[in-house]
């Protein structure tokens, strides 16, 4: 029967991207934390997680890593065998109080004398009126199961069969000429092994045709999702079944349909919509150059600008001609045909086709759309996008875009992307630049990851984005928050990062220090750690006014496989402030370092022994806002001799809800480009002539089970005992059956 009722597994992909995962989408909320964490990286570098969230705590990566795996089969092992062996000593502790108990009692019966022979007479009388009792029930008991079926008050009759399903209604008739089970009072249908419930007002089973019919208020529940109709049916021999005037609520979405069909693996619908009736403001973004985030600016909202004010309704509407969902084994595809797209009531453009890779669990996607960008050695870069599926990690994906590229004139090449829910790994050559890069990172556990790359920007926590000429680096990187250590709100947050990799020296003098190029390549072992305590918070959100104040201490120790050794210490308060429209975060170290790093060009420390860092914002219309990122080396004693180590500015142009981002960072010499978007999802919809569903029952579902942790009931290790209740008004039969002897 699991196999006939699949229509209702139409929650499917009635969710934005197809995100019907239940720990992944469920609210705009989750969705918007979906794009974050796929565009996070500019531009365009989308990664598996978000590590640190406003500075504090570190998230778990999603997907389950193959080290976690192992870790959590490991950890189940060790505890069933403890608990094991937990079990034997009680029992064992049991059996031995049992003994005691006994030999007490025995050294008590000897002592008062008993006349034991007189006991035994007793004993042996009691036992025999027992066995002849016991013997008169089994006997009343077997009559009883010799019974086909069992009479239930209200006439009804009950029969086990091998998939059962039960049918709960005020009144049953039957009509044997017809052969129909005719079912009205509110009757309800439940499949107990599928988990799914059928409501209506009236239901017909005929079972000569093996067709279920129900009529009026027709409801569908399972695991927790309601599909609501007008009517159903479900033919059992031919495999089909539908819905007339679908309609249903599923996460902030409303999906309707005019029509419903199922045929052998296929859900078609007809006429249908997809809408948002409920406000919400999705805030979507990527992630700012020079850690300068002006969004977190407070704004009066008399002061807030809106595209509404100028277009009018801000709603996003697309109107597909075909969507088509191909639910396979690792992946879900999603295409949608003949789509237009419109906004503030004016059609922006139509896309010919449009194809969506996912995994199961929607932890990541790619899509068939063109991309542009720039890479710190590639130049900017534009070129239309390709996604094919692979075997390699169960839901990976791999996007090939052949692009043009501007670094010293016009030139050709290629990028190649591997997505997968713990993986991401980017490849590219560019023929202006002449030169390959490649940057990835592999989840290990949630904070165990390997980063690799050539001629590219890895990630140096504390030290700033440097480019090594190749590396893979091993790094486990955690975060702890202690709430509330000074007083309410002064928090204290202890991060640290622990590394080992090899690094090749980079070949180019991007910052021009006074150094001699070395081809040096070695091992490289580094421990970081930062501890932030808030001193002093202020708010006055009427008067826009705010104040945060820290005291940081970050450290560095670093061998190297050649020997030599670099240590890094330094402290300063750090400050985040908002005075009307202007917001600014400033910094001051006063540092103290030891330098004898062999790969100078990659990573020596740059900032001096005192350095601030400055990120500005100033709102100067609320259509233009301008910000700045620097660090500065105070001391003169930075190795190139400059002032500045870090220097790029932003221009955010457009109202507060579709802003778009223009950059440059000037050290790293990279062009930037971002938007974020801050729309209300209220009245937004996705209209389609026809979707086709194939392979429903794999939809959003993995063959593969995730491993989670045991824990064990040490006080409830009991197993519960299960009583079959007597059911008032019920019946259970068999619908895969026509031939089945009628009731």
């Amino acid at each position: 029967m699991r196999k006939y009722l699949l229509i209702t597994l139409l929650i499917l992909s009635l969710t934005p991207c197809s995100a019907r995962a239940k720990e992944l989408v469920e609210s705009p909320q989750d969705l918007e934390k979906t794009f974050n964490e796929t565009f996070y990286e500019a531009p365009f570098m989308p990664l598996p997680d978000v590590e640190v969230v406003g500075g504090n705590q570190t998230k778990p990566v999603r997907g389950t890593p193959v080290f976690k795996k192992v870790r959590i089969k490991v950890t189940n092992y060790l505890r069933e065998k403890d608990y094991q062996k937990t079990q034997e000593l009680i029992q064992k502790q049991k059996q031995l109080m049992e003994q005691q108990d006994a030999d007490e009692d025995d050294a008590l019966k000897k002592e008062l004398n008993i006349n034991f022979k007189k006991s035994k007479k007793d004993n042996e009388k009691k036992v025999s009126d027992k066995s002849k009792s016991d013997d008169k029930v089994n006997e009343e008991q077997t009559e009883a199961s010799s019974e086909q079926s069992l009479e239930l008050e209200g006439g009804v009759k009950e029969q086990a069969t091998t998939n059962n399903i039960v049918l709960d209604a005020d009144n049953i008739d039957y009509d044997d000429g017809k052969q129909n089970i005719t079912a009205t009072g509110s009757p309800i249908l439940k499949f107990p092994q599928q988990d799914v419930t059928l409501k209506a007002d009236k239901m017909v089973y005929n079972s000569e045709s093996n067709i279920l019919k129900a009529y009026g208020n027709v409801e569908i529940i399972k695991q927790g999702s309601h599909i609501n109709g007008d009517f159903i049916q479900v033919n059992m021999n031919e495999e089909t079944a539908f819905l007339d005037n679908m309609n249903m609520k599923q996460s902030f979405m409303t999906v309707t349909a005019r029509k419903s069909e199922m045929e052998g693996d296929k859900i078609i619908l007809h006429d249908g919509k997809m809408e948002s009736k409920e406000s919400y403001i999705l805030n979507l973004q990527t992630k700012m150059i020079g850690g300068n985030n002006f969004n977190n600016m407070i704004i009066d909202d008399e002061d807030r600008s809106s595209i509404s004010d100028d277009v009018g309704d801000t709603a996003i509407h697309i109107k597909a001609k075909e969507i088509f969902v191909n639910a396979k084994k690792n992946n879900d595809v999603i295409t949608l045909k003949k789509a237009k797209i419109s906004y503030g009531g004016h059609e922006l453009f139509t896309i010919p086709s449009v194809t969506a890779h996912t995994n199961k669990k929607r932890e990541f996607f790619e899509a068939n759309y063109p991309e542009f960008g720039s890479r710190g050695k590639l130049g900017m870069y534009l070129g239309p996008g390709f996604v094919f599926d692979t075997p390699l990690q169960d839901g990976s994906t791999v996007k090939i875009l052949p692009i043009l590229n501007n670094k010293s004139g016009i030139g050709f090449g290629g990028l190649l992307k591997y997505r997968s829910a713990t993986n991401y790994t980017d490849l590219g050559y560019g023929s202006s630049a002449d030169i390959f890069m490649m940057k990835g990172k592999q989840y290990f556990d949630d904070k165990l990851y390997m980063q690799y790359g050539v001629n590219s920007y890895m990630d140096e926590w504390f030290f700033g984005p440097r480019m090594p000429k190749y590396t893979a680096e091993l790094v486990y990187k955690d975060s702890t928050l202690v709430p509330s250590t000074l007083k309410d709100g002064l928090d204290l947050t202890f991060s640290h990062r622990f590394g080992l990799g090899y690094m090749q020296n980079n070949d180019a003098n991007r910052h021009g220090e006074n150094i001699a190029p070395a081809d040096v390549g070695t091992l490289r072992t580094r421990y970081m750690a930062e501890v932030s305590q808030s001193l002093f918070k202020y708010q006055d959100r009427e008067h826009l006014r705010y104040l945060d104040l820290a005291l940081v201490m970050q450290g560095s120790a670093a061998l190297y496989g050649t020997g030599d050794t670099q240590f890094v210490g330094r402290i300063g308060p750090r400050i985040h402030s908002q005075y009307k429209y202007w917001m600014q975060d400033v910094g001051f170290f006063a540092s103290a370092y030891q330098d004898g790093t062999p790969m100078a060009m990659y990573d020596m420390y740059r900032y001096g022994h005192a350095s601030v860092y400055l990120r500005e914002a100033l709102r100067v219309h609320k259509y233009l806002t301008l910000a700045w990122s620097g660090t500065l080396t105070l001391t003169g004693d930075s190795p190139n001799g400059e002032m500045f180590q870090e220097n790029s500015f932003i221009i955010a142009v457009g109202p507060d809800d579709f802003k778009i981002n223009f950059g440059y960072d000037w050290v790293r010499r990279q062009t930037y480009f971002s938007f974020v978007i801050a729309m209300d999802t209220k009245g937004s919809s996705l209209e389609f002539d026809k979707m086709v569903i194939k392979n429903p029952d794999r939809l959003s579902r993995s063959d593969k089970e995730e491993p989670e942790l045991i824990v064990f009931d040490e006080e409830n290790s009991t197993v519960k005992s299960t009583s079959n209740k007597k059911m008032m008004y019920a019946e259970v039969i068999e619908l895969e059956d026509p031939d089945k002897e009628s009731i």
